[in-house]
């Protein structure tokens, strides 16, 4: 049973509930429906935890990773969330739960930090380079057992992960710098731990 996983999967649930729902700022001419669609009106956790190179060297390192616990409309998190859910799934089957946080905060972190002092992105949020990290992880796994099938995770959800992943290299050169760095991060973190384990 995947506890970490599913547990995180309510975290972010959770996060994004209060911040898009609960505490958010007063006033504002953002209605409902552009809050759950689009995020408009971030809330209060978000300006507390999104990547701001500014605020980050203004000494708020928790930016470089606290981003990936954030997301910006419902879109956003539902898939986000079920690229967690399928990925996280498959990589705790096979390194548990410490290991995979590892590998989940070590990609946002290395993401994290070519985002804001290498490629210069103002301000962002996501678990992207997780999910991208973990999917580095899962391949490594994949090409050590010498099948996708490792896991218990049924084929149709891998398919679904493979969909998402291919779709994200779609989104622009930011999204696309996003996603590779935190693969990058995958790699990084996920080699020693995978070879070695």
């Amino acid at each position: 049973m995947p506890v970490f996983t599913i547990s995180f999967c309510a975290v972010l649930i959770i996060i994004y509930i209060l911040d898009t729902l609960v505490l958010i700022p007063a006033g504002g001419s953002v209605t409902f429906k552009e809050k759950l669609l689009t995020g408009h009106n971030k809330g209060y956790i978000n300006r507390a935890l999104h990547l701001s190179v500014e605020k980050i060297k203004g000494g708020q390192v928790w930016r470089l990773v606290s981003s990936a616990l954030l997301h910006v409309g419902t879109p956003h998190i539902v898939f986000n969330t079920v690229a967690v859910f399928i990925a996280g799934c498959a990589v705790e089957s096979e390194l548990g739960a410490v290991k995979t946080l590892v590998c989940y905060v070590g990609s946002a972190l290395v993401s994290g930090l070519f985002m804001a002092f290498v490629y210069k992105l103002g301000e962002g949020e996501g678990s992207s380079p997780g999910i991208y990290g973990l999917t580095a992880v899962f391949l490594i796994l994949a090409v050590k057992n010498g099948t996708v099938l490792f896991s218990q995770t049924p084929l149709f959800a891998l398919i679904i992960l493979a969909v998402y992943i291919i779709s994200g290299f779609f989104g622009g050169k930011t999204v696309l710098c996003e996603h590779l760095s935190g693969f990058a991060g995958g790699l990084l973190f996920g080699l020693p731990i995978c070879l070695w384990m």
